[in-house]
């Protein structure tokens, strides 16, 4: 991407959010639909299973359009989305019931789960990776591998900057070891 490309993508994105803080809900369908995949995947590997995740995804759509006139613009719309989901999956996390329900709940999924899901065996060992990381490091590197940089990173979980390189770097390399199968 070009210099001239990216600041038209950055000018497009300035014009979307005016529009939507207007109240007009299309510039905010095609905000959200930039940002709605990264979003997900930060509330699933945060709550850990899919319905949690949708749950969390639609608090943060809602809290995004709610929240959008505090929006401001510091760091890219889609650095702010990823900090509101976080957010919204550890509320859904708080939510939860004891933990002899959720083994019940865990037990139902697992007779419905999803083929195609199951069928691919390098996500499954990713999430398996994922989870086995200590959850500042998977919070601090879900987040940096979303877009947002070292510095909002830190801010977000609000720990000093080399904290999340550090952690970032641990986690990066407890993955790989992970993925390898060592």
């Amino acid at each position: 991407m070009t210099s001239g490309s990216l600041s038209t993508a950055v000018e497009d994105e300035s014009v979307l959010i005016a529009a939507a803080r207007a109240g007009d809900e299309i510039a905010f369908a095609e905000l959200w639909s930039a940002v709605r995949r990264q979003a997900f995947g930060v509330c699933y590997h945060l709550t850990g299973n899919r319905a949690d995740a949708l749950d969390a995804l639609q608090e943060t759509q809602l809290a995004a359009w709610r929240g959008l006139a505090t929006f401001q613009g510091r760091a890219p719309f889609r650095a702010w989305i990823l900090v509101v989901a976080r957010n919204a999956a550890h509320a859904v996390i708080r939510r939860r019931p004891p933990a002899g329900v959720l083994l019940a709940q865990v037990a139902e999924e697992s007779l419905v789960a999803d083929p195609f899901e199951d069928s691919v065996a390098g996500l499954a060992d990713l999430r398996r990776a994922l989870a086995e990381l200590p959850e500042s490091q998977r919070e601090a590197l879900l987040l940096w591998a979303g877009g947002l940089t070292y510095e909002q990173v830190a801010a977000s979980l609000e720990v000093p900057l080399n904290t999340v390189r550090a952690w970032i770097h641990r986690a990066r390399r407890r993955l790989q070891a992970g993925l390898a199968g060592g």
